[in-house]
């Protein structure tokens, strides 16, 4: 059995004018299905700092990255000679400060903001569904611990 290849992923978020908490999702670039950022392991940077290159390219997000992982999920990623090949991604809360007005891939996806209910409904994986449903930025998970508690603005 082929092990699963590793990809990192940034759980955007951020706090509305009324308090509430909203969650970022891409579109992917193939089927326009809504996904997180993510993307393979980048050369040179820890695993939660690949997971912001994504989100600074695929959506423009700048913020503060979180080091630990807060779940992960599997998915089939369809490669571009047809092939498919199972991925695991190890999902890292992104504290969004800003959106840049324009970023690498801006025209090859949506982005929008979603209440974390919302964005469960969305998603096809069922894993990434429950990493977002099991989200608490207040309290971390119970696999990490306490996150910090200084996010709210």
């Amino acid at each position: 059995m082929i092990e699963p290849l590793k990809q990192y992923g940034a759980l955007p978020f951020r706090w509305s004018r009324d308090g509430s908490l909203k969650v970022m999702l891409v579109t992917t670039r193939g089927r326009k299905r809504w996904m997180i950022p993510k993307g393979w392991p980048i050369r040179g940077l820890e695993p939660h700092e690949s997971a912001a290159r994504e989100a600074l390219e695929e959506a423009g997000l700048i913020g503060y990255v979180y080091p630990e992982a807060i779940g992960s999920f599997e998915y089939v990623k369809r490669l571009s000679n047809r092939r498919e090949v199972k991925c695991i991604i190890k999902v890292f809360p992104l504290h969004v400060d800003h959106q840049r007005e324009h970023w690498l891939e801006q025209g090859e996806r949506e982005t929008k903001w979603f209440s974390l209910k919302k964005a469960a409904s969305l998603v096809s994986d069922s894993g990434l569904q429950e990493v977002l449903l099991g989200f608490d930025p207040h309290y971390g998970s119970s696999e990490t611990g306490s996150l910090r508690s200084d996010w709210k603005p």
